[in-house]
């Protein structure tokens, strides 16, 4: 029998009818005969709520008490989703992170998986039950209890996959697979029945909601195959692998495979000195992007973490530092697209009446930096010229 991870993101499990609705449809994949070990994230809107619980006490929570603040969540969708399933009259059993053997490093707030030792999955699945994880969760080595940042319920899925040697980890979210863009601002996009590793990954860095960039670490660095489906119809989306897919593309031709977009980024402007290193050694969230331009580093950070970065450039020893707000970005992904200067020209004519404040490429994509009310009028743009009219 196959052993299938499928993981279900929080606006799948947002409320007890969704999560009943679910169960139905497992029960059909648990008489087929499938081997099922479920992911969950906390219900939607719960993470945010409790984060705002604590600010409402304190403007530098405790990171360790955060952690177990913030497992909480998951804990509640994992209990209701065996409730439901047992009501379906499957046998489930929930573990958290730590029952369910994931090890992690001590970085609160952002632990990374050292390891994981799942011998109970195992044990459970041997007795024929579903076994629902909490994701986003692990144990230190320390037996400290760990968050892995935000998304980490896509890494959880990924990891337990990889060492369950699972046929392929399944990511159910509330859009039926990965797009050309989003389609909640471009009604045009299109779902892509594949998509490569490495386009995944620029796409998740780049502010691609769909997957995090660590789950898709991970399983382009294991070969784990991913395939991103609707909670809703739970019908075939998207599928994540390694090889690359040119079809009819000539062998050189430029190719844009998708458009990512990020809103609501804030910019930090610091001199790179010993002050800048403790704030970064401090820094335990993610940060969107970080450069250097001769004597100034650039810090580019979700709004949400205001309140943290502020603490620390005052615990850092800064007084006053350079801060831009609403910012945004619309990045371009696929192959050639760095190498091409008349690209960069008609990228450039296109948006000539935006306020782009930065163009840069990488790899695999090419970035524009421009205010964040425009981002989306200029995603609608961009995936009409060199998507739609393909």
């Amino acid at each position: 029998m196959a052993i299938i991870v499928k993981k279900f993101g929080g606006s799948s499990v947002g409320s007890v009818p969704q999560i009943q609705a679910i169960a139905k449809k497992l029960a059909r994949d648990y008489h087929r005969g499938d081997q099922l070990v479920l992911v969950v994230s906390a219900m939607a809107k719960t993470t945010d709520n409790l984060f705002s619980l604590a600010y409402e006490i304190t403007k530098h929570p405790s990171r360790r008490e955060m952690d177990m603040l913030l497992t909480a969540g998951e804990r509640i969708s994992m209990s209701l989703l065996s409730l439901s399933l047992l009501e379906e009259g499957i046998p489930s059993i929930s573990f958290t992170g730590s029952q369910s053997g994931i090890i992690t490093d001590d970085h609160h707030g952002n632990a990374k998986i050292l390891k994981v030792n799942a011998f109970r999955i195992h044990e459970e699945l041997a007795k024929d039950k579903v076994v629902i994880v909490a994701g986003f969760q692990g144990v230190s080595l320390g037996k400290e209890i760990t968050t892995l940042g935000r998304g980490g319920s896509d890494t959880s899925a990924v990891a337990l996959a990889c060492y369950l040697g699972a046929e392929r980890c399944e990511i159910y979210t509330d859009v039926a697979g990965v797009y050309s863009a989003d389609p909640r601002i471009v009604p045009q996009a299109k779902l892509l029945p594949e998509i490569s590793y490495l386009d995944m990954l620029a796409l998740a860095y780049s502010g691609s909601k769909v997957l995090h960039p660590r789950a898709v670490e991970f399983a382009s660095k294991y070969k784990v195959p991913v395939e991103v489906k609707s909670s809703l119809s739970f019908a075939p989306g998207t599928i994540i692998k390694n090889e690359e897919s040119p079809k009819d593309i000539a062998m050189e031709e430029l190719q844009v495979n998708a458009i990512a977009h990020k809103e609501n980024i804030l910019r930090y402007q610091i001199p790179p000195d010993a002050k800048a290193l403790l704030l970064l050694n401090n820094w335990k969230n993610e940060i969107f992007k970080i450069s250097r331009q001769d004597d100034v580093l650039e810090l580019y950070i979700e709004a949400k973490y205001e309140p943290e970065i502020d603490y620390l450039l005052s615990e850092s020893g800064y007084d006053e530092v350079s801060k831009d707000r609403d910012l945004g970005f619309v990045i371009l992904v696929g192959l050639g697209l760095a190498a091409d200067p008349a690209f960069m020209a008609k990228v450039m004519k296109l948006t000539e009446d935006n306020e782009v404040k930065r163009i840069s490429h990488g790899e695999r994509s090419l970035e524009l930096m421009l205010p964040s009310q425009q981002v989306a009028k200029t995603l609608v743009l961009l995936h009409q010229e060199f998507l739609e009219n393909k």
